[in-house]
C-alpha cells in the first residue's frame, strides 16, 4: 500500500491511496476458506462445499470488503502519521476517481479530499460582551407575589399575606412580616435571574466570537460533507439554503471552542468533576461530608447508574462544559456589567417586545424538597 498527498487549494488536501493484489488477496482467500469451513449446502457435508462454489457465491463481496478495509486503514494511517488536523473525514474525490477493475487490475487507485482545520488565533480580551446583573424591581416582586397568591388558592380564594402563607412558601424560615417575605421572594427571583443572565452571556459571547474571530473554511467541501454525514436526511439544496445562518456558525464555534480548550487544559472535563456535578445536582440539599461510608457508597452507586446512560452523560457533560466555559469567558473577555431589572434585561435583546406576565420567572407553590443531579472515520 502507498499513499501520496497533494494540495488542492487552501485548507483542502488530496490523498491518493494505491494498493496492489498482494496487499489483500491473502486475506480474501482466508475469509473464503472460513466461509467454506462453515458452509452447509444441500448435497454437501459441512466444510465440504467446493471452494469454487464458495468463491462464486461470496468472492465479490469479500473482495470489496477487504479492499475497503485496506483503503480505510491506509487513509487513517496517513492522517495519523502526517499529523493532519482534519475536519470531519475525507470524502472520495469525484474529479480524480476512476472505475477500478477489481478482477483484472494489479494496481488499484483511490482518490480522496480532506478538509484541513484553519489556523485560529483567539485573544479573548479583544472581544467585548455585556453581562447582566439583574435585580428584582418592586413591580416585579409585586407581580410574583400576586402569582404566588393565585397559585395557592383554596376554594378559589386567594390566601392573605400572613404567616400561614409565609410559612407555606418558606417553611422553617420564620418569616413573620411582609417586608421579610418580599425580601425572600426577591432572593428566589434573583437566583433564577442569575441562571438566565448566565445563559444570555454565554450565547452572546459565542455569537460575538463567531462573528469577530476571522478564519477561512473550505465551504464547498463542507457543504458536501454535511450532506454525506446526514445519511440521506439532508439534501444539498437544504444545506445550501441554511449553510451561512446555521451550519457554518455551529462549525465555526466548534473550531473556536476546540482552540480554547486546547490552550487551556483546565477546561477539559475530568471524571471526578462530572461526578461532583451529578452529586450537587441530584443531592445538593444533602451535606455529603456528614454521611457515613455506607450512605456515601449508595449515593455513588446512584451516580454510576446515572452516568451509565449515554444520553444522560452527554447532557451532563454539555451542561458542565458550558458552565466551565462560561466562567472562563467571563474571566478573560472584556466584560461590561450592566445593572438592570428583569424588564430591562429582556428589552436589551428583544427591544420591541413587552415582557409577558407568563414569561417572567415565578415562584409558585409551596417549596418541595429540591431534587437535583482523528482520524478519518
Amino acid at each position: 500500500m502507498n499513499t501520496t498527498q497533494t494540495s488542492k487549494g487552501e485548507l483542502l488536501a488530496g490523498i491518493q491511496v494505491t494498493i496492489v493484489k498482494a496487499d489483500y488477496e491473502a486475506e480474501v482467500k482466508k475469509a473464503l476458506n472460513d466461509y467454506q469451513r462453515k458452509a452447509a449446502m444441500p448435497g454437501f457435508r459441512q466444510g465440504k462445499v467446493p471452494f469454487s462454489m464458495i468463491k462464486k457465491m461470496y468472492g465479490q463481496a469479500v473482495l470489496l470488503e477487504k479492499i475497503n478495509q485496506k483503503v480505510s486503514e491506509a487513509l487513517n494511517n496517513h492522517i495519523i502519521e502526517n499529523k493532519l488536523d482534519v475536519i470531519g473525514y475525507p470524502l472520495p474525490d469525484m474529479e480524480q476517481s476512476q472505475p477500478n477493475d477489481l478482477d483484472n487490475q494489479e494496481e488499484l487507485n483511490f482518490f480522496f479530499e480532506a478538509a484541513l482545520k484553519p489556523e485560529i488565533n483567539v485573544n479573548l480580551k479583544d472581544h467585548k460582551v455585556n453581562d447582566f446583573n439583574i435585580k428584582a424591581s418592586q413591580e416585579e416582586i409585586d407581580r410574583t407575589i400576586k402569582s404566588i397568591q393565585e397559585n395557592n388558592k383554596v376554594e378559589d380564594k386567594e390566601p392573605e399575606l400572613n404567616e400561614e402563607l409565609f410559612d407555606k412558601i418558606f417553611p422553617g424560615q420564620e418569616v413573620k412580616d411582609i417586608e421579610t417575605f418580599r425580601s425572600k421572594v426577591a432572593v428566589e427571583m434573583e437566583k433564577q435571574y442569575v441562571l438566565e443572565a448566565e445563559r444570555m452571556f454565554y450565547n452572546k459571547a459565542v455569537d460575538q466570537l463567531v462573528e469577530e474571530v476571522k478564519f477561512n473554511l473550505p465551504d464547498t467541501f463542507l457543504k458536501r460533507w454535511i450532506v454525506e454525514n446526514s445519511e440521506g436526511k439532508i439534501s444539498a439544496e437544504e444545506v445550501e439554503k441554511n449553510y451561512d445562518n446555521a451550519y457554518v456558525k455551529s462549525l465555526r464555534w466548534q473550531l473556536i471552542e476546540e482552540v480554547l480548550v486546547k490552550q487551556n487544559p483546565e477546561l477539559v472535563l475530568k471524571e471526578e468533576e462530572v461526578r461532583d456535578f451529578v452529586r450537587s445536582t441530584y443531592f445538593g440539599h444533602m451535606d455529603v461530608t456528614t454521611l457515613d461510608e455506607e450512605t456515601k457508597k449508595r449515593l455513588d452507586d446512584i451516580v454510576d447508574v446515572i452516568l451509565k446512560n449515554d444520553d444522560q452523560r452527554q447532557n451532563i457533560n454539555n451542561q458542565l462544559a458550558d458552565k466551565k466555559l462560561t466562567a472562563y469567558l467571563k474571566e478573560n473577555m472584556t466584560v461590561t456589567v450592566v445593572d438592570t431589572d428583569y424588564d430591562g434585561f429582556v428589552k436589551s435583546f428583544m427591544p420591541e417586545v413587552e415582557v409577558a406576565e407568563e414569561a417572567k420567572p415565578k415562584k409558585t407553590r409551596a417549596k418541595k424538597a429540591e431534587k437535583t443531579e482523528e482520524t478519518a472515520e
